[in-house]
């Protein structure tokens, strides 16, 4: 995300911008357990900052060499996105149903073509992404879903990710497979569209009913206008940090 004195940023979570700073064209909301990164913050501070956060929340249920994984993969997804041009990432640490914790990663980019129509089509535009998406990834779950926004394609698919071995003081990579969500949005202000995409390393299926139901939440709160206050008397504050429980 650009300065903020450069740029106003196109999508934003409730929260996330200071005061006087322009609107973006698209605003989201976030559950309680997801914090906000800075992207120009520094790498070490963050991982740091992500090592004593894993450390409080796993305790002695985790081994060393996971929660090291978990920090490191992290950053490593973390810096990607950050390379992308991602205007929004944040993560999350929540407990499930079973008591276990887990951690997953919320990526937002938006993609506007240099040159085009002033207006398009959305509903065709998405039937195009998943189209795509089907050529693209044989072996995913991709289909349309009609959001209070707007239809968005939506793609499932789990991903082996290399990650670089001298993270970890190794000299060959280290592959982590992961579970990706990916939702496309046709944006109403323009060509262009806004790509949400959730990535964890926690592919237990037991999971998944609650990871759907959150990152449905998310989409759902998907808004051309700012949301309300989330911080007057009688509403929870939705952009809180901490741990879902």
């Amino acid at each position: 995300m650009a300065d903020y004195e450069e740029a106003t940023p196109a999508v934003a979570a409730a929260g996330d911008l200071p005061d006087g700073v322009a609107e973006p064209d698209l605003w989201f909301e976030l559950p309680p357990g997801f914090t906000r990164f800075g992207l120009d913050e520094d790498s070490e501070a963050r991982m740091l900052r992500m090592a004593e956060a894993v450390d409080v929340m796993f305790g002695a249920t985790a081994a060393a060499e996971q929660k090291l994984s978990l920090v490191v993969s992290g950053e490593y997804a973390l810096q990607t996105m950050v390379a992308a041009g991602a205007e929004h990432v944040s993560s999350c640490l929540v407990r499930m149903p079973d008591g276990e914790l887990s951690q997953a990663t919320l990526c937002v980019l938006v993609e506007t073509p240099e040159v085009g129509p002033e207006h398009q089509d959305r509903q065709s535009a998405a039937k195009r992404t998943a189209l795509q998406w089907r050529e693209l990834y044989p072996d995913a779950e991709v289909g349309l879903v009609m959001l209070p926004y707007g239809m968005a394609a939506l793609c499932l698919r789990d991903q082996e990710l290399p990650i670089p071995g001298e993270l970890f003081g190794l000299s060959d990579p280290v592959r982590a497979t992961v579970r990706q969500v990916q939702f496309c949005v046709p944006l109403k202000t323009g060509p262009g569209s806004a790509q949400f995409v959730f990535t964890t390393q926690d592919t237990d299926p037991g999971h998944w009913p609650a990871y759907l139901e959150m990152f449905s939440g998310i989409m759902r709160s998907l808004s051309a206008a700012k949301p309300e206050d989330e911080r007057r008397p009688g509403r929870r504050n939705t952009d809180a940090e901490g741990t879902g429980k």
